[in-house]
């Protein structure tokens, strides 16, 4: 009968010893693959503040790679084995200047001035009157490409490099006696390199400098219309200059004959004069 007991009690402690087992085992992995919830939160706070970063990508890098990257490659591809690649260098200088058209249409609202892609690139960022856009970096062209081109071509884009910094906004931001020596320079570079492949386009910026030389444009006069009527002495002692030095000119009596009449109504601007300008506009830039 004690032993009867005995045996009932053992496997009473058998079973709850295996019962205690199986609740430890449950406990120890009850949702192992799940995070508590304190945990759980702290992570969902910790995304909330620390949003995945999206690459940006430059519209005007992949706007190269997409249409100009192929197009450079192959000129450069040929210009190492040619001698003459100033037609077509013109042909892909065109391009550049096409895509910076495009890019003005498509993403100039959303230019990013201090992108690193700017700093000595095909397209640079000009700033006119508080306001940035895309244009053809002349100087990147011709430090990148100058030595497959001929020696005028190459002081072609030098002019270019300058005349950036002629006019702007309806104004000269140069002396108008350095617009004299642009004239001069334009002049000889015309007489000298006529058969230039951008012959057309060296001509059109002479004809636009010798015009705003001797007419003046909105924001630069020649006279002071509002005030003294006179000749601003600026483009005075400027004519002087060039009817003392500059006698070999084609344009010399152009210039002389501005001057004279100028003079004989003491520098001064009146409807007389400004009929005279009219017709002397007609007889030398009226095609």
């Amino acid at each position: 009968m004690f032993h009867s007991k005995y045996v009932k009690f053992a496997c009473l402690i058998v079973v709850l010893s295996v019962l205690f087992c199986i609740c430890i085992w449950m406990l120890n992995n009850q949702d192992i693959t799940s995070e508590p919830q304190s945990v759980q939160s702290e992570r969902e706070n910790l995304a909330q503040k620390e949003p995945i970063k999206e690459v940006s990508v430059n519209p005007v890098q992949k706007y190269y790679k997409d249409n100009l990257e192929q197009e450079v490659s192959k000129f450069i591809s040929k210009a190492k084995s040619s001698q003459n690649n100033d037609l077509e260098f013109s042909k892909l200088q065109m391009k550049f200047i096409k895509a910076t058209d495009v890019l003005n249409e498509k993403y100039i609202e959303n230019i990013d001035i201090n992108d690193s892609y700017y700093k000595n690139n095909w397209v640079k960022l000009p700033c006119v009157e508080g306001s940035y856009f895309y244009s053809v970096n002349s100087e990147y062209l011709l430090n990148n490409y100058g030595k497959y081109l001929s020696s005028a071509y190459r002081e072609w884009l030098n002019f270019i490099i300058k005349r950036e910094t002629v006019m702007q906004d309806g104004g000269l931001i140069v002396p108008p006696d350095t617009l004299r020596e642009y004239i001069i320079s334009l002049e000889k570079f015309v007489e000298q390199y006529p058969d230039f492949v951008l012959i057309s386009d060296a001509k059109d910026y002479l004809n636009s400098y010798l015009m705003t030389y001797l007419e003046g444009i909105d924001n630069s006069p020649i006279f002071d219309k509002w005030n003294t009527r006179k000749m601003l002495p600026e483009f005075k002692s400027s004519y002087e200059k060039f009817l003392s030095v500059n006698k070999d000119s084609k344009y010399y009596s152009m210039v002389e004959e501005l001057y004279n009449k100028s003079k004989e109504n003491n520098f001064v601007w009146d409807s007389d004069f400004d009929s005279w300008l009219y017709e002397y506009h007609k007889k030398y830039f009226a095609e």
